[in-house]
């Protein structure tokens, strides 16, 4: 049996993303979007209401700056649903973003990458002017291969006497 650290999915597949469809913007990743109470800014001044606020801010997958336009990404593989439900927020958020002030005039576009969209999300996305982008990594096969098993009795027994075993070394 092996432990292995936990691996960041979404993170690769948005990265991987963004190198192929935009190897030469300037892109931000996890950006933080709205700002802090005014109060806040008032009180301690924006670098510090910013800092301390920070873990209260949606953060977006991706941001890539383009000369026209703001390109918010949403990146999911299966919970296509947990993605495209915050686009419409975020959009919303960007305008009051203090590290996209100078950003704010510009369009912005939502947009939500997946392998494999539920027939549901490419309806709603035209009602809410989201662009849906259907891409597939070769790596991404595996990854759904893996999690086809996860939930076979195999899989399930394999899990539990793994923590049976962390149990046993002192880890709860």
């Amino acid at each position: 049996m092996h432990t292995k650290v936990r691996e960041e999915h979404e993170a690769r597949y948005v990265s991987e993303y963004i190198l192929e469809k935009f190897p030469e913007r300037t892109y931000k990743l996890r950006a933080p979007l709205g700002g802090p109470p005014p109060e806040w800014v008032q009180e301690m001044g924006e670098e510090k209401a910013l800092r301390t606020y920070r873990p209260y801010r949606p953060e977006v997958d991706a941001i890539v700056i383009e000369e026209d336009r703001l390109i918010l990404i949403e990146g999911k593989i299966l919970k296509v649903m947990d993605g495209i439900s915050k686009l419409p927020v975020y959009r919303f958020l960007v305008p009051v973003t203090p590290e996209l002030a100078e950003y704010h005039e510009l369009e912005i576009e939502a947009r939500l990458v997946t392998p494999h969209p539920p027939f549901w999300a490419e309806q709603y996305a035209k009602h809410a002017d989201i662009i849906v982008d259907i891409w597939e990594p070769e790596w991404i096969q595996e990854y759904h291969k893996r999690m086809d098993r996860y939930w076979t009795k195999e899989a399930r027994a394999e899990r539990a006497k793994r923590k049976e075993v962390l149990k046993g070394l002192g880890f709860r």
